[in-house]
């Protein structure tokens, strides 16, 4: 076996696919004769509903289109004061407006263009000069139209043809006329269709050929009058239905067509059955060959993939599944010269360096927030700094001197952490970062190191978490014999620079501008107010109407020329 581990990797891998594809081959013969016809069948039965999905595609993208077109032409001012001219018979220009007609015809590519006053009578066709002045009321798709005073689409027949026309209100702004476009479904549509899916397409009725993909002089053969009823019978009940037409079997498929159509309209899809068993017949006798052929050594490489990979492969995963479990001391000994011992000694590798970054992270955690521990450590902080918008909280114990100097410095910091204990955990639950602890207060970001778009709202709801976490907590001092906690927060954002400040031997993560002095200001004024939590109008302005709002005051502020509006936030329904 010491050749074969000596081979590399990649010999074992083909081996092992040969003998899967050698099984499949010889497994495949065997049931080829079998299932040959029904998977013919069933492809060439998906290719002609896929055909049938396409044409019904086809007919909503045209709908679509012809309704589009309509409506804007039937906004066009100049159309409308030549429609309102048969109003008056002095002044009504029929040839104007059969010109018109057959300008849009050649402009936008239909077929036909009719005009019709308010109550359905032809002032204008394109073509078909004569149907001016019949009545054309009870036509659909212009009967639905009337009916309900909007745009309407139907299949219909016009002079043994069929064309999807739509009709839509010409306003002046009440109805004035209507103005009906149609587009063929003919030959071309039906040879466009067999291009695109390479089935044949025939539109029919149980009585009429309309169009169709087969050349003209074949039509007669496979849809003669005579037997057109019973296999449109025969492909209803039994659909798709195989059929012999001239000797070769046709699987046929027949969906019905939403017309106003005195008989019902289908859409007749046809592939041939023969010529789908051609490749897989050939297909058949190739399989026998190669099977033939890869048989001869398939056994051996059996034996020898079982022993040389298995094996191997097994340690290595399950030694992967102990990553995602924490186990980072998990290591594996494999001894080999080939990719799998690189393999082995790579992942070994990779352990060494999480376990060594998580030792790293964990103790850089310690001392700033882990979402900066990780920006720093991945390098998202560029050294230059960056300028970025951000959201900027600033809280603060009120009365902290007075507390601190009836408890002893033990207890003091004790409760502090206590208290820091919550503030982060409220911080945190909405992506922000506490910057620094400011004695018996902090600053917190939002938006920095880590991009979030809804970085003031996020602020507002760290403060109100922080307010109702403080409130569970008294509860504990309480009970402890502690007076409850009393604190103000403030909140500004605003454009700031972001990135490392300080010397290359000790630095840190900071941001710099005009909006932190506001934030911490703010927070100031919440004593003034005696309110809990102030926020700039800045952020008022961006908050949500979940957010419940208080008093509103304009308040000067130090180090600022003009007072600064600050809002009260109360609560968050």
């Amino acid at each position: 076996m010491r050749w074969w581990t000596g081979r590399s990797l990649r010999t074992r891998i083909f081996v092992a696919f040969s003998v899967l594809i050698v099984a499949v081959l010889l497994a495949t013969l065997g049931l080829t004769q079998l299932i040959v016809g029904r998977d013919a069948g069933r492809t060439l039965s998906r290719e002609l509903r896929t055909t049938g999905q396409v044409f019904e595609s086809l007919l909503r993208e045209r709908a679509t289109r012809l309704q589009t077109n309509s409506t804007l032409l039937a906004s066009d001012f100049a159309l409308k004061r030549v429609f309102a001219t048969h109003f008056d018979p002095a002044s009504y220009d029929s040839e104007t407006l059969a010109s018109a007609g057959l300008s849009y015809r050649q402009r936008i590519g239909v077929q036909l263009v009719w005009m019709t006053d308010e109550t359905g009578k032809v002032l204008a066709a394109s073509p078909g000069e004569e149907r001016v002045g019949q009545p054309l009321a009870d036509f659909a798709p212009l009967k639905q139209a009337l009916a309900n005073q909007a745009a309407a689409t139907a299949v219909v027949e016009v002079d043994n043809e069929l064309f999807q026309m739509v009709a839509v209100p010409v306003l002046g702004p009440d109805v004035i006329g209507f103005l009906m476009l149609g587009q063929a479904i003919d030959d071309r549509v039906a040879s466009r269709l067999k291009e695109d899916t390479h089935s044949d397409v025939t539109f029919l009725t149980d009585s009429t050929v309309f169009a169709s993909s087969w050349p003209t002089n074949d039509r007669a053969h496979p849809y003669s009058t005579a037997t057109l009823t019973a296999s449109l019978a025969e492909i209803r009940q039994h659909n798709p239905r195989l059929l012999t037409i001239g000797g070769e079997r046709y699987l046929s498929l027949a969906i019905p067509v939403d017309a106003h159509l005195e008989q019902p309209l289908y859409v007749l899809i046809q592939g041939s059955y023969d010529r789908a068993l051609v490749p897989l017949h050939t297909l058949q006798w190739r399989i026998a060959v190669i099977g033939t052929i890869a048989l001869a050594g398939a056994l051996l490489c059996g034996i020898l993939l079982a022993g040389g990979i298995t094996g191997p492969v097994r340690l290595l995963v399950n030694a992967m599944h102990e990553i995602p479990r924490g186990n980072l001391r998990h290591r594996i000994q494999i001894d080999r010269d080939d990719e799998i011992g690189f393999l082995s000694r790579s992942f070994n590798e990779m352990a060494d360096g999480l376990e060594e970054r998580e030792h790293i992270k964990d103790t850089f955690g310690r001392f700033v927030s882990r979402d900066v521990a990780e920006a720093v450590l991945s390098g998202q902080v560029p050294l230059a700094g960056e300028r970025r918008e951000v959201s900027i909280l600033f809280q603060d114990i009120r009365g902290f001197t007075a507390l601190s100097e009836k408890l002893d410095p033990v207890a003091l910091l004790r409760l502090l952490n206590q208290f820091f204990t919550e503030v982060v955990a409220a911080v945190e639950a909405e992506g922000g970062v506490v910057k620094q602890f400011t004695g018996d207060g902090v600053m917190a970001l939002f938006g920095a190191p880590q991009s979030r778009t809804d970085h003031t709202e996020r602020a507002v709801r760290a403060a109100l978490g922080i307010v109702s976490r403080l409130t569970q907590l008294n509860v504990l001092l309480q009970k402890e014999g502690l007076a409850p906690l009393l604190i103000g927060i403030g909140i500004h954002t605003g454009d700031v620079v972001a990135g490392l400040i300080g010397p290359d031997e000790r630095i840190e993560y900071g941001v710099v501008g005009e909006p932190v002095n506001l934030a911490s200001r703010i927070e100031a004024l919440t004593k003034e107010l005696t309110a809990t939590i102030l926020v700039s109008k800045e952020i008022a302005g961006r908050l949500g109407p979940q957010f419940v709002l208080g008093r509103t005051a304009l308040l000067p502020v130090k180090g600022k020329s003009r007072p600064v509006e600050v809002v009260e936030v109360l609560t968050q329904q």
